[in-house]
């Protein structure tokens, strides 16, 4: 029976088998293509690029760009991408890839996705094309693999208007050559005001205050003094604590009032030569000595004086012109005297 069914009476048209030498090679070549298929084709399976994106759709040059690609790989796999090479291309700038995990109920069972972020800036328009990117991943049995994207394209345009002209580059600054005339004529202004200046604060500094005149113009040296040292206590500088420059105007206020007084030229001569000096006059010389060494002690020593002790010199200065000071008559006497002598 058998033999029937395979019999060519039964068959008349028996189907073509292959012959023996046909059947070997197929049973060759078949293992062969099955072990040359390359280890893209499980990662194709295992791993997808679902999408890309560019962030902004409207690149312009220099503007922050994003390129987005969502991935989808078997749960069991570790994933790792490798930076984006743009470092050959020079008008293109890359940083760092973000990888984010993207939750949702869509995915399939056994699947994950991720969105990596690859930051870029372009600085010439046109269209470019970014270098395949190598994605490589781990599998729990150990095995490693790799696969690479596409070489994606982006198109960036000018930051200009359209109809507008080119941008031109950037030129120095201009410089204008120097005007030596005007620089010299302002330093030269500048020497004189200095100097204007300077010599003015000189002059007023050095040039004491002659109460001989204002004698001449019927004021006595007392009354001078007297109107100094209230102008002296209108500052009140005890109360600020300014001490060195109220005994300083006091011992000069006195000096002024002792070199018109007595014709002695106080204020060019030291404590001890003034004090030398009035020693041939009628002076309460011991209350002038403990005034101007009361007086140095602050300017010179720094001695910190009390507010009573500053106040004293005020009043010690007013008792020292009290008992000193000269009448009209005594001082018209004087002059009439030394009129007589130079005859």
């Amino acid at each position: 029976m058998c033999l029937r069914l395979f019999s060519r009476s039964s068959h008349p048209n028996p189907p073509d088998l292959p012959s023996f030498p046909s059947f070997l090679l197929w049973l060759i070549v078949v293992p062969i293509l099955f072990l040359a298929v390359p280890e893209a084709v499980f990662a194709q399976e295992a791993i997808r690029i679902l999408s890309h994106r560019f962030d902004p759709d409207d690149i312009t040059i220099g503007t922050p760009v994003q390129l987005r690609l969502q991935i989808e790989a078997d749960e069991s796999l570790h994933i790792y991408l490798d930076p984006m090479t743009v470092s050959e291309q020079e008008h293109l700038e890359g940083d760092k890839p973000q990888v984010k995990h993207i939750r949702s109920e869509d995915v399939p069972i056994g699947k994950v996705r991720y969105e990596a972020i690859y930051p870029l800036r372009a600085f010439t328009t046109g269209t470019h094309t970014l270098p395949p990117i190598t994605i490589k991943y781990t599998g729990a049995d150990g095995d490693t693999g790799s696969i690479q994207t596409p070489a994606y394209l982006f198109e960036v345009r000018s930051v200009k208007s359209p109809g507008t002209t080119e941008l031109k580059g950037i030129k120095g600054p201009w410089s204008a050559p120097p005007n030596w005339f005007l620089y010299i004529s302002v330093v030269l202004l500048l020497i004189i005001i200095v100097g204007a200046v300077g010599l003015l604060y000189l002059r007023k500094r050095a040039k004491p205050v002659d109460l001989q005149s204002e004698v001449v113009s019927q004021r006595q040296p007392h009354e001078i003094a007297y109107e100094r040292l209230g102008w002296i206590e209108g500052m009140n500088w005890i109360a600020q604590g300014k001490m060195k420059v109220y005994h300083t105007e006091i011992s000069h206020v006195l000096r002024q009032y002792i070199a018109a007084r007595y014709h002695i030229p106080a204020l060019e001569l030291t404590t001890e030569e003034l004090l030398d000096r009035l020693q041939t006059e009628d002076t309460p010389r011991e209350r002038v000595q403990q005034f101007f060494t009361n007086c140095d002690l602050v300017k010179f020593a720094r001695y910190g004086p009390t507010k009573p002790e500053a106040h004293e010199r005020m009043e010690e200065a007013r008792r020292i012109v009290d008992e000193t000071k000269q009448s009209r008559i005594g001082q018209e006497r004087e002059q009439e005297g030394k009129i007589d002598e130079n005859l």
